[in-house]
């Protein structure tokens, strides 16, 4: 006799994911034959060793049929073999994995990892190896800094592990002096000088005031970027990256703050909004950095904060301000830069053509602002980046798959900073089939390290013939200023 079910009715019988019964027949390790109308016809035998094996009562009335095997057998006779004492490990991980026995090394999570398999990355592994005390081998090697901590093992897995809180205790106790030396360096640096780069303030500040100036003369007479004003409405952190190498890139958010006519400023001291204490698993530097910020709120009486670099500094921030800092979050607003730009945009506050940008365009899902903040805050921002970007485009396409399912583009937990370039192109390869399979033309991200990804790795490496846009210069090259109009 056989048994006839679909995947997802047998994935609820047995309490685990419908990707694990996939895999189990995929495999083989379940013998299942396909049958019409999306079902799988499974023999008696089969069917009833799975119920053993899991401790059900058959589902179906199927003839009883006693399954033994060896152990059945001679478990009556009295052993004459001494018990083997193992010699357990007490694990470095202890706090970090006492979630991991339930793991059921499915495999989900694997076949969701872009980079399962290099180097012997294996999520199900590092899980095991975490979980049986083999703390200090997971420390030592490579694996966690080749991960980008994008959570698509986490989204895939029947059992809810957190994974991604595991790579990031592995980042958390490698030595310091072992952490890449970029990432490790950008924390350094920006305890002691305010920002990752080390840009001395009054370099800062005379840049900051020549490209106002420019703007000025170009395109938003009267503009003179605010420095230190208090009682503004609005503080507005930056990526120390755009002073130091693209400051051009900052005058995006100057023409939608000039358009909105919003109140906002810029501190002349302590103004980075990246967070690499996130990536290194340093606490207490991340701790420091977002107390800092919370400072200069304080400081100049802001009523809300906005983090436009990219979607870690927003999840880094949000997650430290909860935290550490949870009365803060009582006294003013955290905007990540979709909550601000549909505000402008549905409040009428700035102006679009939608004309402006004719060419094929599809958004890139941020890691930290979807999947990672919807586990995080209880909100992921999917629809919110649509939305803004069909008020822009005329012509927009999806990538498949996307959201919650959405590839990592290959640069996230800092990965872009480390030395692991061979395995950071390979991760993207993904990215880069989903582009060349929606023939896109232009791609939207919300991430400084998405752009340099697509733009410098990717579309080089695997012949994208593309544009890579931030979200907010997007919007901003599609406004209709106050002087055009």
């Amino acid at each position: 006799m056989v048994y006839e079910v679909k995947v997802n009715e047998l994935a609820e019988e047995f309490g685990v994911h419908r990707n694990t019964i996939r895999n189990w027949i995929n495999s083989g390790s379940l013998p299942a034959q396909k049958a019409p109308g999306r079902r799988y016809v499974i023999q008696q035998e089969d069917y009833l060793k799975l119920c053993e094996k899991f401790g059900r009562k058959p589902k179906v009335d199927l003839p009883k049929r006693r399954i033994e095997n060896e152990f059945q057998k001679d478990q009556t006779k009295e052993s004459t073999t001494p018990p083997i004492h193992l010699n357990l490990k007490t694990s470095e991980l202890k706090d970090a994995v006492d979630f991991a026995g339930i793991c059921t090394t499915c495999g989900s999570c694997a076949s969701a990892c872009p980079l399962s398999g290099v180097d012997g990355l294996d999520p199900r592994k590092i899980v095991r190896m975490a979980a049986l005390g083999i703390g200090k081998e997971l420390i030592d090697i490579e694996w966690p800094w080749k991960c980008t901590l994008c959570g698509r093992c986490e989204e895939s897995c029947p059992m809810n592990i957190k994974i991604v809180t595991l790579m990031r205790t592995l980042r958390a106790h490698r030595q310091r002096h072992k952490v890449p030396h970029p990432l490790q360096k950008g924390v350094t640096t920006c305890l002691e000088k305010g920002n990752n780069l080390g840009i001395p303030k009054d370099d800062f500040l005379e840049l900051v005031n020549d490209l106002g100036v420019e703007l000025a003369e170009t395109s938003c007479p009267g503009f003179a970027p605010p420095i230190d004003v208090r009682g503004a409405r609005l503080l507005v952190t930056i990526n120390s990256k755009e002073p130091f190498a693209q400051p051009d890139d900052m005058t995006w958010w100057w023409r939608i703050f000039y358009a909105a006519d919003e109140s906002w400023t810029i501190s002349s001291e302590n103004w980075e909004g990246v967070n690499w204490g996130l990536y290194t698993g340093d606490d207490n530097a991340m701790k420091t950095i977002v107390e800092r910020i919370v400072d200069n709120m304080e400081r100049l009486n802001c009523q809300a904060l906005l983090l436009p670099e990219c979607g870690h500094a927003y999840y880094a921030t949000r997650y430290g301000l909860e935290k550490w800092f949870p009365e803060s979050l009582q006294k003013f607003k955290i905007y990540s830069v979709f909550d601000l730009l549909l505000e402008y945009i549905t409040e009428n506050k700035i102006t679009l053509d939608h004309a402006v940008h004719n060419q094929l365009t599809t958004l890139h899902d941020s890691c930290n602002y979807g999947r990672k903040s919807l586990k995080a805050f209880g909100h992921g921002y999917f629809d919110e980046g649509r939305t803004i970007v069909k008020k822009c485009c005329r012509n927009f396409i999806e990538l498949i798959p996307n959201k919650l399912d959405n590839y990592c583009c290959g640069a996230g937990g800092g990965a872009w900073a480390t030395p692991y370039a061979a395995e950071r192109t390979y991760f993207g390869r993904e990215k880069a089939r989903q582009i060349q399979q929606a023939e896109a033309e232009i791609v939207v991200v919300s991430c400084h390290s998405c752009k340099d990804q697509l733009e410098k790795t990717l579309a080089r490496e695997f012949n994208l013939n593309i544009e890579v846009k931030y979200i907010w210069e997007l919007v901003s090259q599609a406004l209709v200023l106050p002087e055009s109009t």
